[in-house]
């Protein structure tokens, strides 16, 4: 059961991160009144999207990734017990799927939806990135899923030793999480009985309007009750995490330079083939070293490391992230509108970084201060007047008209007027 020192309880609206940040941002678990940032409508859409694909049969390593379970387990080909077309609604589908299972309990999960649509990816980006405004930024991708269940625990989160922290906006139903600390180590056997907690667990219980919150060294278990439906952002806070992303990124570094063919480096033994040989194991194993080093003083992996931010920085931690809009054509007579934070950062000598909604392209300094500042202020403005901000006079210069081309399908300016030709 939970106290009130573990409720925040306030008009239902947008969640008060700053309250919430020195309240119980990596101290204590909580439940939020607090309004989803995406609707019912908007996930049923993303999530028949997302299984279309899936329909056939299970795939692998490919984003979104659906999973449904049924009963005790997972259908590997769960054709048309997904969502389609035909669901109109999720409610529709909801009750559809609770027909065809005999009501036995299920569970859809939808990893990574909000690559597949950029307008629910910007609302829970505009929504979350207050939150990092207060606690700090991520410098890992935060993770989204989709949770669509009834009647069913899952132990997922019970399994393994907890990285993330997690927060979990319930749109529809009621979602009951159990909760011990990591130090506790697992559960008595009594966790997977889902109307009864063992001593030792924390329960939070959540319906629609609500979110759960809890830091990133508790397991968990989830019990999905009443058609429950629920947004979940993974948020990776464990310190480890992001020395094992640098070291897969120094790895691949160091296997560009020196240009293997893609098979795995056997090292020479038996007779004639001391370890101390000229082609032996440990000059290979010294040069790898060196390479290694190399690599690590060298300004590529810098480099890297600065673009790598400036993306996850604009994209608040979103990614994947959706793929460019459609161009439009401009022209000295169409007004524009910035729409979207542009992140910059030096890149060198005269050159910076500029990163829109987790996209990243570089420009001149100069040129990027003067076309910056004719866009700052988000109000409206004609292609012509951005033009001119370059100081050379020419109203339809082709190297600002494809930079704002770029900066439009990037979502980063909107077009306020198209004019009629």
């Amino acid at each position: 059961m939970t106290t009130p020192a573990q409720e925040l309880r306030q008009a239902p609206g947008d969640v008060d991160w700053a309250l919430f940040g020195k309240r119980y941002w990596d101290r204590e678990p909580a439940r939020l009144d607090a309004r989803p940032p995406v609707g019912l409508g908007p996930v049923h859409a993303l999530t028949v999207q997302s299984c279309a694909p899936f329909r056939a049969g299970t795939r692998f390593w490919v984003m979104p990734d659906v999973r449904l379970l049924v009963g005790d387990g997972r259908l590997r080909a769960p054709g048309t017990l997904l969502p389609d077309t035909t669901d109109r609604t999720l409610d529709d589908y909801l009750h559809r799927l609770d027909s065809e299972v005999s009501g036995r309990g299920y569970l859809l999960t939808v990893h990574q939806p909000l690559l597949l649509d950029f307008a629910p990816w910007s609302a829970v980006r505009d929504t979350i990135r207050g939150l990092w405004r207060v606690v700090g930024w991520p410098n890992l991708p935060v993770e989204t899923e989709i949770l669509i269940g009834d009647r069913f625990t899952r132990h997922a989160g019970a399994t393994g030793a907890p990285t993330h922290a997690a927060l979990t906006w319930v749109l529809r139903g009621r979602m009951d999480v159990r909760l011990w600390d990591e130090r506790d180590g697992p559960p008595p056997a009594a966790i997977a009985d889902p109307d009864r907690a063992p001593d030792g667990v924390r329960t939070l219980s959540a319906g629609a309007g609500e979110l759960l919150y809890w830091p990133g060294d508790r397991r968990h278990v989830d019990i999905c009750r009443e058609g429950c439906v629920a947004l979940r952002l993974r948020v990776p806070v464990d310190r480890r995490l992001p020395f094992t992303a640098l070291r897969d990124l120094l790895a691949e570094l160091v296997h560009g330079r020196q240009d293997n063919d893609g098979t795995v480096p056997y090292f020479p033994f038996g007779p004639g083939s001391r370890i101390d040989d000229r082609d032996g194991v440990l000059p290979r194993l010294n040069a790898l070293g060196e390479e290694l080093r190399t690599t690590v003083d060298g300004e590529r992996l810098r480099r890297m490391l600065r673009v790598r931010w400036a993306a996850l920085r604009s994209a608040a931690g979103l990614e994947p992230i959706p793929v460019p809009r459609e161009g439009v054509p401009m022209t000295p007579r169409t007004r524009i509108r910035r729409s979207g934070e542009i992140v910059r950062m030096p890149d060198g000598p005269g050159r910076e970084v500029w990163a829109v909604n987790g996209n990243v392209f570089t420009l001149p300094t100069a040129a990027g201060d003067r076309v910056f500042a004719a866009l700052s202020d988000g109000g409206e403005t004609g292609v012509a007047d951005v033009c001119r901000a370059l100081g050379d006079g020419d109203t339809n210069d082709r190297n600002v008209l494809a930079l704002l081309d770029k900066l439009y399908r990037l979502r980063g300016i909107d077009v306020v007027e198209v004019p009629s030709r």
